[in-house]
């Protein structure tokens, strides 16, 4: 897939003989005019909203970078249809979005036209709930065997003793290089994953060691013996805080690991012994219509419900953790309020009013770091466990591959160089930084966003290369 960026491109045609490596002369044209397609598309769409300044080359540089923003959004978009992964939260916010619809349906039964919304809206929510997480299933189940083929041992069943010890000899092979490459982009995954975790942690402790200076200032203004009060509030603290310190955090994601010690033997045996041996033959009567309701029956079976009683659990001791410090806003008045009730009948309604912003600051960001490690790290260590990782990479290497046609396509050499520097890097940089947003435990659509916006960025740069590299081009192009 690729996206042209000056006007006239989309109007070459190739010529009857071209040699081009396919076994049909209409090759090229299967590859190209899908291209050509979204080419035009794109750019009469950029054409209308870049409107004919004075300026013809801050026309093109607008246009440039609107092109190779959209360029990543498509790929990206691409790679989401792909290799689609769903957050269990946003399911798991589906099904409760359902459950409330439901209960809804029993409070409006009397009413006919509220009754019907509401449990159309119950069984909508519940479908595209269960449309998820099979989704999820499948793409677990894809991870799974991509890791097995890279790692595992294969043809221990071949018979013939020669053609075993051959086939397991290439076998052997494969995995030296590929079980290596398989691993290595897992552990990096992993590494970007906790280095981000640990960096909201470190970013909560600021905050933590500010409010703490803050109170302690406002000491002196206390009692002897309201202030040996506060020093044993202020113990407390610290030995509270310990619990968000990088040791202790390391632990904690130490911990998450051997919880899905088994995940992966788990999902095997319940993906093979317990849902596809349930499926039916087609020699058997009506085994279409019979695996057709397994699977509507079985769509929200996937893996993260093996470990969902592992992953309440962590977050709980986390939000626990945090509350002790800080409170809910509820029945917990946490550690901090309680000094600061301690200094507040001594201190100004300004000094009070710092201290409790300051307490909302550390509050947002320890349960912000709390969030990060409990859910998205580990829904993030529970798909590398999978395999996941090495999946994404390969799926986006898939899509950069399909930007890279648009730069083999261009007739002149200056052209190629033009989309090379203009489109393809940025294209390239966009997607690696989408990847490695979502490595960071980034949303997929965040991901997505930023990669654009760093694409566009780059896109200028390219541009400016562009007019170095490329400094005299043909009339056509210039005046596209």
């Amino acid at each position: 897939m690729s996206f042209g960026i000056h006007n006239g491109l989309n109007s070459y045609q190739y010529p009857q003989n071209a040699n081009f490596r396919g076994t049909s002369p209409a090759a090229p044209e299967i590859i190209t005019k899908p291209i050509e397609k979204v080419e035009t598309v794109i750019n009469n769409t950029v054409d209308s909203f870049v409107k004919e300044p004075k300026d013809e080359e801050k026309k093109k540089s607008h246009k440039t970078a609107i092109t190779a923003g959209s360029t990543v959004l498509v790929l990206s978009a691409l790679i989401a249809l792909f290799n689609p992964k769903f957050s269990g939260r946003f399911v798991n916010k589906l099904k409760n979005w359902s459950h409330k619809a439901g209960a809804n349906v029993q409070k409006n039964k009397n009413d006919f036209i509220k009754g019907k919304f509401y449990r159309a809206t119950e069984r909508g929510l519940k479908g595209i709930a269960d449309f998820f997480q099979f989704t999820n299933t499948v793409n677990a189940s894809k991870d799974i065997g991509f890791k097995w083929l890279c790692t595992a041992e294969k043809f221990n069943g071949v018979k013939n003793e020669k053609t075993r010890k051959v086939l397991q000899k290439c076998d052997s092979g494969f995995r030296k290089v590929m079980s290596n490459v398989h691993n290595s982009i897992t552990n990096w995954f992993d590494s970007i994953s906790k280095r981000t975790v640990y960096g909201k942690y470190k970013k909560a402790s600021k905050n933590m060691d500010e409010l703490d200076s803050l109170i302690y200032n406002y000491r002196a203004k206390l009692s002897p013996a309201e202030q040996k009060s506060l020093d044993a509030k202020l113990q407390e603290i610290m030995q509270s805080k310990e619990y968000f310190s990088r040791t202790r955090t390391s632990e904690r994601l130490g911990l998450q690991e051997k919880a899905m010690a088994n995940l992966e033997q788990d999902f095997r045996n319940k993906l093979f012994n317990d849902y596809f041996k349930k499926f039916e033959g087609p020699k058997q009567a009506g085994s279409f219509k019979h695996n057709v309701q397994h699977i509507k029956d079985n769509m929200s079976f996937w893996a993260e419900d093996m470990l969902m009683p592992s992953r309440n659990k962590f977050e709980q001791d986390g939000k626990k953790a945090v509350d002790t410090l800080v409170g809910d806003g509820k029945g917990i008045k946490g550690k901090y309020q309680e000094a600061i009730d301690i200094l507040s009948p001594h201190i100004s309604k300004e000094e009070k009013t710092l201290l409790e912003d300051g307490l909302k600051k550390t509050g947002k960001r320890l349960n912000k770091a709390n969030h990060s490690e409990c859910v998205e790290y580990f829904d993030k260590k529970r798909d590398l466990v999978l395999g996941g990782a090495p999946t994404d990479i390969l799926t986006g290497i898939g899509m950069i591959g399909l930007s890279g046609i648009a730069v083999g396509t261009a007739d002149t050499k200056e052209d190629r160089l033009s989309r090379a520097l203009t489109l393809g890097f940025p294209a390239v940089a966009g997607i690696g930084a989408s990847m490695a947003l979502t490595a960071m435990l980034f949303s997929g659509v965040q991901s997505m966003i930023y990669g654009s916006i760093a694409s566009a960025g780059l896109s200028q740069i390219g541009s400016a290369a562009d007019k170095v590299f490329n400094p005299r081009k043909p009339k056509e192009v210039m005046n596209a």
